[in-house]
């Protein structure tokens, strides 16, 4: 199917120099096991300890700024972590690494080896193949995974959509039922917020990573495209 991505000027601007790298996949076999997904994961939650140098998860510096650009656009960074933070976080505290299914485990893998927030949907959860990144409006709901009923979501916030259901609230915060890549999913959109605090080369090494690892994980050839102020569409 086709897929089509936007972002609001608006938001683009609040976050000066982001740059959103989108992965788009089809034919992926996420109901079988990926043993190289799986190394690759357990590659990334044992590599974190490195990160103790630092002190905790938000005081990284590939951390500290997504909570400082955060918080200048209203969000708290406490009460609505971003997604690296809180999977380095977690990472941090030690343990046996958890496991959702391969396809997760893999943009996790990604995102926790690089310190840059990554996820996915599943492109069939999207309506009409389309995907925005927007200020919420009055009458759009969330409904986070494993909750029984979606729930109101107040205007204004920033939040991946695709029609009136919010797919990710407060940017990175936390993923909707709908969409969520599950092990079913055959078709994938996967994405990478690389904000301008950090070095030139990172949106390349997530690039590599991410289509490099899609081909050896799961044997599927990727598209990638850049979403920034100068070009804020997508079509694949």
């Amino acid at each position: 199917m086709s897929v089509h991505f936007e972002v609001e000027r608006e938001i683009l601007e609040a976050f000066p120099g982001v740059r959103i790298l989108v992965v788009h996949a089809a034919g992926v076999e996420n109901a079988r096991p990926s043993p190289e997904a799986e190394k690759r994961w357990l590659a990334a939650w044992r590599g974190a300890a490195a990160a103790e140098v630092h002190g905790n998860a938000q005081s990284h510096p590939r951390v500290r700024p997504w909570r400082e650009r955060m918080q200048a656009v209203g969000i708290s960074a406490k009460k609505f972590p971003t997604s690296i933070e809180s999977l380095l976080r977690r990472a941090l505290k030690g343990g046996e690494a958890f496991s959702i299914n391969p396809l997760v485990d893999f943009y996790n893998a990604v995102s926790l080896s690089r310190i840059v927030p990554a996820g996915g949907f599943d492109a069939a959860g999207l309506a009409g193949g389309r995907l925005a990144l927007r200020r919420t409006r009055t009458g759009d709901s969330f409904r986070a995974i494993g909750a029984e009923a979606p729930e109101e979501v107040p205007p204004g916030e920033i939040a991946y959509a695709t029609e009136g259901d919010v797919l990710t609230r407060h940017l990175v915060w936390r993923q909707s039922e709908r969409a969520a890549i599950m092990p079913e999913t055959r078709e994938v959109f996967l994405m990478s917020e690389i904000l301008g605090d950090l070095p030139a080369e990172a949106l390349d090494e997530v690039r590599t990573d991410l289509i490099e690892g899609l081909r050896a994980c799961f044997g599927v050839e990727a598209l990638s495209a850049v979403v920034d102020l100068e070009s804020p569409s997508v079509s694949f």
